[in-house]
């Protein structure tokens, strides 16, 4: 999203200064950052209403403020900023509501093309897998050609069942699969409602029967992140009808300006519950207003990245692995597993954006080029045999295994090169990390000193 990709902590300290005329931050001192912040929320869609709030409180808090002699300027309007920011995206994280003891029955509802029928599946694989819920799913877009296959296909992805009547009005499965759920005694219940217009009354007269027929929980719009400004009107709509108790954001992982979407909850007061990216299964995510502040702002959010790593990541092949390196072991086989590791977790700079101070550091560009050499890597060590990668030496000793790799994996002599020799300075780099901690020495003080000067 180019929301996320804007990253206001660059304005604010390009443009305010480290040390102010005096101790009392002026107008002066932060006109341009404000004309350069509105500029950015603008390019990514936010709307005017809330830019207009939004920077009249910065403005408002940052005006007359008197800093401390250890303070800095730029250190104080970035947390004014971060501070409004999370009271734009809702301030805390509202999770789905869920009955411990009673079925809990959820409605999901939005226009056709949102991403709502993948969503349904997400959702219930998010309540299979974290909160360890029978789920049972409900298709009841009979309208659209091949939706109930769709929904199907999915529930079977995810080994959760998927109610269907077929030639049956939409209130008859309703109340059928509200029964069927409670006789075989599912946790929860999540229904797929068909896409529709706003301004189609009939269609909205029927999810106002869903809704008396159900009384659930949750009655959650899933907004497109590519959708424009009308949405928030059409959102205001669906919520005049239906009290609507929560967002999902889904299409995140576009070149999605998305600033609409994030408007929703600061004019309507929805929270957003989730954001979808991508069409895999599992990538459904909490939304955290906090860290989604943090992630703007370019501040990094080693929380999220923690809880990935440790929900993607074989913690006994990462241990084996770093002991198979500081031992000086580490071969071609081991490199090959750590890249899988990380492409679990995701891109390169998909990663960079957890990681605070990073994104000023390191272009766009130079991202392309580590994702495009690790891609070439994968290609290089997918072209070796297993005892290949294991003794890398015997493709140095013998030229015909060098060429066959290269032939078989379309790359150049070059590239294999490159590949070796960074290698062998990884190997050697560990092997000295691994003595020191066996001496008794800290191998990261050194590194802890320099980013402590920076």
């Amino acid at each position: 999203m180019s929301i996320f990709k804007s990253m206001l902590g660059k304005i604010i300290f390009k443009n305010i200064k480290k040390k102010l005329d005096n101790l009392t931050i002026s107008e002066d001192d932060i006109t341009e950052t404000l004309k350069q912040i509105r500029i950015e929320l603008l390019n990514a869609d936010v709307n005017i209403l809330v830019i207009k709030k939004f920077l009249q409180t910065i403005r408002q808090k940052a005006i007359g403020y008197v800093m401390e002699p250890n303070e800095q300027a730029h250190d104080v309007i970035l947390q004014i900023v971060k501070d409004e920011l999370i009271n734009i995206l809702g301030q805390k994280q509202q999770e789905i509501i869920c009955n411990e003891n009673n079925l809990t029955k959820i409605l999901l509802v939005g226009l056709q093309g949102s991403g709502k029928t993948t969503t349904v599946a997400k959702l219930a694989n998010w309540l299979k897998t974290k909160k360890k819920k029978k789920i049972l799913i409900v298709a009841l877009d009979i309208y659209r050609l091949a939706a109930i296959d769709q929904l199907k296909q999915l529930a079977k992805k995810i080994d959760c069942e998927c109610f269907t009547l077929p030639n049956k009005s939409v209130d008859e499965i309703t109340f059928a699969s509200l029964e069927y759920a409670k006789k075989n005694k599912f946790d929860c219940i999540i229904f797929d409602t068909a896409g529709r217009l706003q301004t189609n009354e009939e269609m909205m007269h029927e999810l106002k029967r869903i809704k008396k027929i159900t009384n659930p929980q949750e009655i959650i719009y899933v907004v497109d992140a590519m959708a424009g400004q009308d949405i928030i009107n059409v959102v205001d709509k669906f919520n005049s009808v239906l009290k609507l108790t929560g967002l999902i954001i889904t299409k995140i992982d576009s070149e999605a300006r998305c600033g609409a979407a994030l408007s929703i909850t600061s004019l309507l007061k929805i929270p957003i519950k989730f954001l979808g990216n991508g069409e895999t299964i599992g990538n459904l995510n909490i939304f955290y207003p906090d860290r989604i502040a943090s992630q703007i702002l370019g501040l990094g959010d080693l929380k999220t990245l923690s809880e990935k790593i440790d929900e993607k990541i074989d913690k006994n092949s990462a241990k084996k692995s770093f002991t198979r390196m500081i031992a000086g072991k580490f071969d071609l086989e081991d490199l090959m597993l750590q890249m899988q590791q990380v492409k679990k977790i995701g891109s390169i700079g998909g990663i960079l954006k957890f990681l605070p101070n990073i994104s000023d550091k390191i272009s766009d560009s130079q991202i392309e080029n580590v994702e495009e050499k690790m891609k070439k890597w994968n290609v290089l060590l997918s072209s070796m045999t297993q005892k290949e990668r294991r003794y890398p030496s015997i493709i140095k000793r013998q030229i015909t295994r060098k060429k066959r790799i290269i032939d078989g994996s379309g790359c150049k002599s070059e590239d294999l090169n490159k590949l070796l020799t960074q290698w062998e300075k990884t190997k050697i780099k560990m092997e000295e990390i691994g003595k020191q901690i066996k001496s008794g020495k800290n191998p990261f003080f050194g590194l802890l000193n320099k980013i402590n000067e920076k």
